[in-house]
């Protein structure tokens, strides 16, 4: 399938107790019966789902769509190569309209308190966590209710976070994991992450 191109962007999805997991690749390697992803740093946290037989979902990003198929991991990350099943009749193309072009500043509100509330940008976003400057001081483990403002009338995302990480180099960068997400704020979120990437490829 022409569509479908080394160095592409995918995402592979699986379930995760009550939760949907979304995890962004690379196309490494595609071959007529399988495909070779390049997983991000944090994929050994759920090492567990991507062992060999495991069910995925994989959404595919293109120019002209978004491609969908269900498949099985044949390798696992903790081979060689981390390798999905692949048959390019079972797949779906949903097409999108024009696409768009935007601008990434994403401005990200975390209230404090009622009397707080922290105005920090972006640097990094997922459906699954957040990347964010603030100089203040937040704890590991600290919960916060908060708003992303998307740039171009893109939308509100009201989500609740869990202070996950803090840079060991820079201490003013924060990384937060969405505790709370609607399914129509991440499918909004998606949205403008898709439209954002393509903007600048």
């Amino acid at each position: 399938m022409d569509l479908i191109k080394s160095g592409q962007r995918a995402s592979i999805y699986f379930q995760k107790d009550e939760s949907l997991v979304e995890i962004s690749c690379l196309i490494d390697k595609i071959f007529d019966d399988r495909i070779v992803l390049e997983l991000p740093q944090y994929f050994m946290r759920y090492i567990e789902f991507l062992g060999v037989g495991k069910y995925l979902t994989v959404k595919i990003f293109s120019k002209l769509g978004t491609i969908d198929f269900n498949t099985i991991v044949i390798t696992s990350p903790l081979e060689e190569e981390f390798s999905i099943e692949f048959d390019p009749n079972a797949v779906k193309l949903t097409p999108n309209s024009e696409i768009p072009s935007i601008g990434a500043i994403e401005n990200f509100y975390i209230h404090i308190s009622d009397e707080e509330t922290l105005h920090e940008k972006t640097f990094q976003l997922s459906t699954s966590y957040i990347k964010f400057y603030c100089d203040k001081l937040l704890k590991i483990g600290s919960s916060y209710n908060c708003e992303l403002i998307l740039p171009n009338d893109y939308g509100k995302i009201e989500v609740e976070v869990i202070i996950s990480e803090i840079d060991p180099v820079y201490d003013n960068e924060y990384t937060a994991l969405y505790s709370k997400i609607s399914e129509e704020d991440r499918q909004k979120l998606l949205y403008y992450m898709y439209v954002y990437s393509n903007n600048i490829d």
